[in-house]
């Protein structure tokens, strides 16, 4: 098994980062910050994330997602025909997003993400995954005002995200990673997120990966198998039926196995870690099982996050060392 994070990570002042990221922003804002400044603390504070994650012991990192604001914005407000509106809730959370709204035909300029992920790669000798949202949830999250249409949404949103996939592993990403939240509520169509995966992911030969997260599995575990993806990412702490749903399933992917609850600052036990590979260990060969939070940390105080971290490295190699 190897260890590896979801996404975001707090953006706070401890450990030695020096500043907030909002503070900065807010300063960025009243031109009070020039953007080179600002740059520099999102490539500061990169650093000293990516850091944190090599102390814990983390195999495959990301850059902790200092400059998103939410799944969606960084993208949408670099994709001509969005415009960023009012606030709406973050699915079941108590937190908020600014909701995208598309005017016009969206276009795709060039890459968005392609530098951020450059300057956190070069921070670190050990992988560095790229995150992009699904097109289900990307789709989820704003509103079409334009095509009027969800399939056609749908399937315009998974071009550019195959565009800015195929950037990204361009730029050396091993790993691309879809984060698809929004699968867990409602009844999804599932048949057409299959093809809008596809689409995402046609032509990417980096390994690929699709993350659930939130709500509940609802009962597509199975028809996931279909999806053309290589890891497949399970969230057991927000679904108490979902460790069942794995091992009823006839797995065709690897598993990524959200084993610590990204939303709750109790400090899951090594124990109850180890029984949990215990039953996922009964459906699957561990060597195509990774393992991470269930979601990004930012919901987490910075010391919980950290203790989470170290955490599931120390019952990852004690499980390991038995």
């Amino acid at each position: 098994m190897i260890t590896t994070v979801v996404g975001n990570f707090p953006k706070v002042a401890e450990a030695g980062f020096g500043t907030k990221v909002i503070s900065s922003i807010s300063r960025w804002q009243r031109k009070e910050l020039s953007d080179a400044e600002l740059e520099g603390v999102f490539q500061g504070i990169t650093k000293a994330v990516i850091a944190e994650h090599e102390r814990a012991g983390i195999d495959v990192l990301t850059d902790g997602q200092i400059r998103w604001e939410d799944l969606v914005t960084p993208l949408a407000k670099k994709i001509e025909g969005f415009e960023i509106n009012g606030l709406e809730r973050w699915f079941d959370n108590n937190v908020y997003y600014r909701r995208p709204i598309l005017r016009k035909a969206p276009v795709r300029r060039g890459p968005i993400l392609v530098d951020e992920y450059r300057a956190a790669k070069a921070c670190t000798s050990k992988p560095v995954k790229a995150v992009l949202p699904g097109p289900y949830t990307f789709v989820k999250l704003t509103e079409d005002r334009y095509y009027k249409n969800d399939s056609r949404f749908l399937r315009k949103i998974a071009e550019l995200l195959n565009e800015e996939a195929k950037a990204l592993e361009a730029a050396g990403a091993p790993i691309i990673q879809f984060d698809e939240p929004a699968l867990g509520f409602g009844k999804p169509p599932i048949k057409l997120i299959l093809e809008a995966i596809a689409i995402a992911t046609r032509g990417v030969k980096a390994t690929t990966a699709l993350y659930l997260y939130f709500g509940h599995l609802n009962g597509f575990l199975e028809p996931l198998q279909k999806a053309p993806v290589d890891i497949l990412g399970v969230d057991v702490a927000s679904d108490p039926q979902a460790v069942g749903a794995i091992r009823k399933v006839k797995w065709t992917k690897q598993l990524a196995l959200g084993c610590l609850d990204a939303r709750n600052t109790k400090l899951e036990s090594v124990t109850e870690l180890h029984a949990l590979f215990d039953v996922v260990a009964k459906r699957l060969p561990l060597d195509r099982v990774c393992v991470n939070p269930s979601c990004g940390l930012e919901f987490l105080p910075y010391e919980q996050a950290v203790q989470k971290l170290r955490r599931l490295v120390e019952a990852v190699q004690t499980y390991q060392g038995r």
